[in-house]
């Protein structure tokens, strides 16, 4: 059996690289648990697909089963790693001698272009696959592979959720990113706590029906599993709201009561079974949830900074700061409720962690186009971001997306929707990153993994992290510290730290504060230093110098 991820990015579920959504690997522990072990399977990521030509005819020639992994629901722009187009998917599929399942989000809600493009519809969908998973994709695969009546609407049992978790683990050690930088995102549960009320009036979560909550023990199952396999970095993003996991109440109401003593029991179990852990993120919560429990909330927030990876966020789904907008969409949380929600995770997780960013912010969502829209939401929305630019308050990130076709306003030229957005990147975002990430600041453990041009680009591992770009080229693939000396719209800009003097380039030696391309001449031709004073010899401003001892390290010359 073939696995071709052409990844997923949806609302509960991530897996463009360096992400591995758990689709692949319960599709593996499927097959293998259908076919008593005797599976072989191959594993491919779409960038591996389209950049292999004679890989690709070789498995073509070789599977006698495919699984092709899609779901791109959510616009997004990757640093690394592009969604599988239909086009690819579709000519794979006709190359393809044996039958083809699709699993994802693109088997309910068609096959997702990306960048607000409507979606592939499902009945031209019907006519590539045989099959078609648009529940629990690897139910309908162990029922296929295990000569049973295939129904792609059944759901996986606890038990098949659980096996299958754990069998396929192994699955990760044949992504291009394994060990590093891969991350494993994990599920605690599916559907959302708002199902008693319908939920929000665009979402899919709710319709899942009741949640079903995974026991502690089965998540702790498969973090030792992808350990042994040797995965070090995972995301509990699977949820609608992590704060809501195990939580009291459910069925009986829309803000169940958040359980700390189970999340801890949660997060203390991923770290004995990890010993080797190096990132623990997460994704989503509720707002309201939170509100209506401070106290609790308040809790959590606090275990979330003790035993996770700093640099986290919290996506709360705000959508809009207009009350007559939540009442007509159900939304889940008014402005103040969304305040609440930040005050707390600023006060208990805004402190900054070892590597350099706070240990958890809030991070929000805006949606145009929802129903009861009008002239007061921007209004409101904006008044709304006013007043967090005036407050000592932090967001990691905000993000504004627009639905098609649900309003005309909205769903035609947008114009509204691009000036509040355009208004937000300049008047919100700029100062608040200067905010989060002061100049100065050592960024831990970042990823270079690109280049552009002459310049480096790389992240640090987990949740939405921010791009930092080195002003120069230097080597991929490796983990280094870096010091920010400028800030873009959204993004930084920064230096080894420390930076070699004698092992820098001279454009790296130019980007350093106060050196220029002059300066970087001085300093490349005196090369090589074995001592500070050499250094203060070798420029014409003292303070200069004085000011790069901090930045930079000496040693052995090239």
């Amino acid at each position: 059996m073939l696995i071709l991820d052409g990844y997923v990015d949806e609302p509960a579920n991530f897996g463009v690289p360096p992400y591995i959504s758990p689709h692949a690997r319960y599709l593996a522990g499927a097959a293998l648990d259908a076919t008593d072990g005797q599976a072989e399977l191959r594993y491919r990521t779409a960038d591996q697909w389209r950049n292999d030509p004679r890989d690709v005819a070789e498995c073509i020639l070789w599977g006698d089963f495919l699984v092709v992994i899609s779901g791109a629901l959510v616009p997004g722009v990757y640093l690394r790693g592009r969604p599988l187009s239909f086009r690819e998917a579709q000519q794979t599929v006709e190359a393809f001698r044996g039958p083809a399942l699709l699993a994802g989000s693109a088997a309910m809600y068609g096959f997702g272009q990306g960048g607000g493009k409507p979606a592939v519809g499902r009945d031209r969908l019907a006519r590539m696959f045989k099959f078609l998973g648009k529940r629990h994709p690897d139910k309908l695969l162990h029922d296929v592979l295990a000569g049973e009546d295939p129904d792609p609407l059944k759901r996986r049992t606890m038990d098949e959720w659980h096996r299958w978790s754990v069998l396929g683990s192994g699955v990760t050690q044949l992504h291009p990113d394994h060990p590093n930088p891969l991350i494993a995102e994990l599920d605690t549960y599916y559907g959302c706590v708002r199902y008693v009320n319908s939920g929000c009036s665009f979402c899919i979560e709710p319709k899942e029906g009741k949640p079903e909550y995974r026991p502690i023990q089965h998540v702790v199952d498969e973090v030792r599993a992808l350990a042994e396999a040797g995965v070090v970095n995972f995301r509990l993003g699977g949820q609608a709201c992590f704060y809501s996991y195990q939580a009291r109440g459910l069925g009986e109401t829309p803000t169940p009561k958040p359980d700390p003593q189970a999340i801890e029991q949660l997060l203390r179990g991923i770290h004995d079974a990890c010993p080797g852990l190096r990132t623990l993120h997460l994704d989503n919560a509720d707002p309201a949830v939170m509100a209506a429990h401070e106290r609790e909330a308040r809790e959590v927030t606090r275990l979330i900074a003790r035993y996770m990876t700093p640099g986290n966020i919290a996506a709360l789904g705000m959508e809009t700061a207009d009350p007559r907008v939540v009442e007509e969409n159900n939304l889940n949380a008014m402005p103040e409720e969304v305040w609440l929600a930040m005050e707390i995770l600023n006060e208990e997780g805004g402190h900054r962690g070892w590597n350099g960013v706070p240990c958890i912010l809030p991070g929000l969502n805006f949606l145009a186009g929802l129903w009861g829209e009008r002239e007061e939401t921007w209004q409101l929305n904006r008044a709304f971001l006013e007043r967090l630019s005036a407050s000592d308050l932090l967001v990691r990130r905000i993000n504004i997306r627009q639905i098609l076709s649900t309003t005309q306003d909205f769903g035609t030229d947008g114009h509204k929707f691009h000036r509040f957005k355009q208004w937000c990147r300049q008047e919100v975002d700029v100062p608040m990153l200067h905010k989060v990430f002061p100049e100065g600041t050592i960024l831990r453990d970042v990823y270079l993994e690109k280049h552009d041009g002459n310049v480096t680009f790389g992240r640090q591992l987990g949740t939405y992290p921010i791009l930092v770009g080195l002003p120069y080229k230097t080597g991929l693939d490796r983990f280094v510290d870096v010091r920010i000396t400028d800030h873009g719209k959204r993004s930084v800009t920064g230096i080894e730290a420390p930076l070699s003097l004698n092992r820098a380039s001279l454009k790296a030696l130019s980007s350093l504060p106060g050196v220029g391309d002059k300066r970087a001449m001085r300093l490349h031709r005196a090369r090589p230093y074995t001592e500070h004073q050499a250094v203060l010899d070798a420029l014409d401003d003292q303070d200069v110098a004085r000011n790069l001892m901090p930045m930079v390290r000496l040693g052995e010359p090239e």
